[in-house]
């Protein structure tokens, strides 16, 4: 149940109605209502009306993480398509790919699995997302290094994350087939996570190309 507390602690950030369902995007009447239901804690000030802590509206503006049921078969669905792709020749037709020797390709499959293994730990891992984003920059670091020294051109190498990223949603689009409507909020949560997460890769990659 939301507070009825007519006092408002001092050293706390205190929002009006109309401020929070602001900065969350929501009508006034949708926050009165997750108020009520218990969703975001809620005060009284003595003239009767609500205030919201700012760190607990901040709070609803974080994704929850997944199930780790949801995660593995978004895991696995990148994978497969991954095996899909390279087996069925499609992406031996792309340029970037055609430059790559065995061993190339051995060490861009390993970078897959650790980025997969990272993107894992990120979903699940809310509390310790910035050391995980640190390892996920260096490996995009490393893949930019390995590009560069194979003389890939910006939009190769862009070209090529893209079918990394690809193969995550692609996943997402799987889970939503599998698990149906009712778990459309992960779904979503897991569409802005892996933005996140994909989006510092290719920045650290984009890095090296400048430096180079």
């Amino acid at each position: 149940m939301p507070g009825k507390g007519s006092g408002l602690t001092p050293n706390v950030k205190w929002l009006s109605l109309q401020a929070a369902s602001r900065m969350l995007g929501v009508h006034p009447s949708t926050l009165r209502q997750w108020a009520d239901a218990g969703k975001i804690h809620t005060v009284r000030t003595p003239g009767g009306h609500r205030r919201f802590a700012e760190t607990d509206v901040r709070a609803l503006l974080e994704p929850e993480p997944l199930e780790p049921a949801g995660i593995q078969l978004l895991v696995q669905s990148a994978l497969g398509r991954a095996r899909l792709e390279v087996s069925g020749g499609k992406m031996s037709d792309q340029s970037w790919y055609k430059r790559f020797d065995e061993s190339d390709k051995a060490e861009h499959r390993e970078l897959g699995r650790k980025l997969l293994s990272l993107v894992m730990q990120y979903l699940t891992q809310p509390g310790d997302r910035q050391n995980i984003l640190e390892e996920a920059r260096s490996l995009g670091r490393a893949y930019g290094e390995r590009s560069v020294s194979r003389n890939l051109r910006i939009t190769e190498s862009v070209n090529a994350f893209l079918y990394f990223q690809d193969f995550l949603m692609d996943g997402v689009r799987q889970m939503a087939k599998t698990v149906g409507q009712s778990a459309n909020i992960d779904l979503v949560a897991a569409y802005q996570q892996i933005s996140q997460f994909t989006n510092e890769v290719l920045l650290a990659m984009l890095e090296v190309y400048e430096k180079a």
